[in-house]
């Protein structure tokens, strides 16, 4: 299951008058590489607390992602709980980030 997606990227806000209210903001759009994990990402995963459906992003290295987003893809919500980034070497520059399906 290989895709290119367009994923919408939300941001968790504090209020400007009450920092205790916090909402998701809309940040924009990207377009990705949406992949699941393969069998080692998802030992790592397991082992950093994944427990539930996890997947890979490639992005563009200027993507606005950050490691405390959310991001939706095809209307299913995933937090976002990592992000590397792959820069000047052999590789063609990306971000590789693992997202995680939100239990709802």
């Amino acid at each position: 299951m290989k895709t290119n997606k367009t994923i919408a990227i939300t941001r968790l806000t504090a209020d400007a008058v009450n920092p205790n209210i916090k909402t998701w903001q809309d940040v924009g759009t990207a377009t990705v590489m949406f992949l699941p994990l393969n069998n080692e990402q998802k030992q790592i995963a397991k082992a950093e607390g994944i427990m539930g459906k996890a997947y890979n992003l490639y992005a563009e290295l200027g993507a606005d992602i950050q490691a405390t987003n959310r991001v939706t893809i095809d209307s299913e919500k995933y937090d976002v709980r990592g992000i590397k980034k792959y820069e000047g070497t052999q590789t063609v520059d990306h971000l590789e980030i693992i997202i995680e399906k939100i239990k709802e």
